[in-house]
C-alpha cells in the first residue's frame, strides 16, 4: 500500500476540515427544553455534542468543536455524519480505520499520516461517549417525569389551585430555600460551565431578585436567554408564578438592602 507523505493530508481531508457540516455545540438548556439527553464528551481539543431520544437511545442531532487543526475537524465531521439518526449502540462499531478511509482521495493512500495521535484521541472519545451515556439517559428519562409533573401543576386549574396555597403558606426565607435549591439543582451547574453564577437578594412578592456574577455579569445573554432560563426553571421546579429580575430592575436598592 502507497503511504501518504509525513504531514501530508488528502484533498478530501483539508476540503472537509475548510468546510465542516456539523461544526458547533449543543447546549444542555437546549437539550432540557426538549426533554432529550446531551452527552458532550471531550479528549484533547475535540469535543463532541450528541443530543438523544432517551426513550429509544436515538441520536437526533450532533456537533462538535476543536481547536484542533484539520485532522481533528475532517475526522469529528465524518464521524458525525456516520452516526447521525444512529442509536447509540451504533457507536460501537465505528472504527476510526474506517473513518480514516472515508478521507481518503483513493482507497490505497492513507488521508493522512498512519501515527497520527489524532486517530488515538479519536477512539478514547467514542469510548467515552458510549460510557457516559447510561448517567446521561437516566438523567433525560427523569427530567421528562418532571416535566409531566410540571405541565399539571403550570397548565391545569386544579395544579395551579395546590401551587397556589403551598406557596401562600410560606414565609419569604422559606421560599428563599426553594430558590436555592432549584438554583442548585438546576441553574448553576449550566452558569458555572461558562463561569458565570447569580446571587439571590431577595423576594418581593413573587419576584425574585438577582444578581449576575462571573461571566454573567457582562454578557449580553444575562438580559435574554439567560434569564428567561432562569425563570423557566424556577417557575418549572419551585412555583409556576415567579417573575426573575436581575437588580438593574430595582434602581432604589441600595447596599443595606442586597
Amino acid at each position: 500500500m502507497n503511504e501518504a507523505p509525513q504531514n501530508s493530508f488528502s484533498e478530501k481531508l483539508n476540503d472537509m476540515a475548510k468546510t465542516p457540516r456539523y461544526r458547533g455545540a449543543i447546549f444542555q438548556i437546549e437539550a432540557d427544553e426538549k426533554g432529550q439527553a446531551l452527552v458532550d464528551c471531550k479528549e484533547s481539543s475535540l469535543k463532541i455534542y450528541l443530543m438523544v431520544d432517551p426513550e429509544n437511545d436515538q441520536i437526533l442531532e450532533t456537533r462538535f468543536f476543536t481547536y484542533g487543526g484539520p485532522v481533528f475537524t475532517a475526522l469529528a465531521d465524518a464521524f458525525c455524519a456516520a452516526i447521525q439518526n444512529k442509536k447509540i449502540e451504533d457507536l460501537a462499531t465505528v472504527r476510526v480505520s474506517d473513518l480514516e478511509l472515508s478521507l481518503r482521495d483513493t482507497p490505497d493512500v492513507p488521508a493522512l499520516p498512519a501515527d497520527a495521535s489524532e486517530l488515538k484521541s479519536m477512539e478514547l472519545l467514542i469510548t467515552k461517549i458510549i460510557e457516559s451515556y447510561p448517567e446521561k439517559k437516566i438523567a433525560a428519562l427523569l427530567l421528562r417525569e418532571n416535566m409531566e409533573k410540571i405541565k399539571y401543576r403550570t397548565q391545569s386549574a386544579e395544579g395551579r389551585a395546590e401551587a397556589d396555597a403551598e406557596w401562600n403558606v410560606l414565609s419569604d426565607s422559606e421560599k428563599i430555600t426553594r430558590i436555592e435549591n432549584a438554583l442548585h439543582e438546576y441553574v448553576r451547574k449550566v452558569l458555572h460551565s461558562d463561569g458565570g453564577d447569580l446571587e439571590v437578594l431577595g423576594i418581593q412578592g413573587n419576584r425574585v431578585r438577582i444578581r449576575f456574577q462571573g461571566a454573567c455579569a457582562g454578557c449580553s445573554a444575562a438580559s435574554g436567554s439567560t434569564l428567561f432560563y432562569i425563570e423557566d426553571q424556577l417557575r418549572n421546579n419551585v412555583y409556576y408564578n415567579l417573575t426573575v429580575e436581575p437588580e438593574e430592575v430595582f434602581p432604589g436598592i441600595g447596599a443595606e438592602d442586597r
